[in-house]
């Protein structure tokens, strides 16, 4: 079983990640985040936000613009 203390609740993470419950349950129902029941409460493992923050930080990078010049 997982240390606790590598974990998030609900409420932590919310603050942590300055997002609404209805935000959250958003990313938990796409798969983003995955919650683990604790007798009547979810925790977040810190591993898997961790891996969220990269992949969000990957898809946010800015790139480059794919513009052609026009010839003078």
């Amino acid at each position: 079983m997982e240390d606790l203390k590598e974990s998030y609740t609900t409420k932590e993470l919310l603050d942590l990640l300055h997002i609404s419950n209805i935000t959250l349950s958003k990313l938990v129902k796409a798969g983003k985040l995955h919650p683990i029941l604790m007798g009547s409460k979810y925790i977040f493992l810190k591993e898997d936000v961790e891996q969220f923050l990269k992949e969000k930080q990957a898809n946010s990078a800015p790139r480059k613009a794919n513009v052609k010049r026009a010839a003078n």
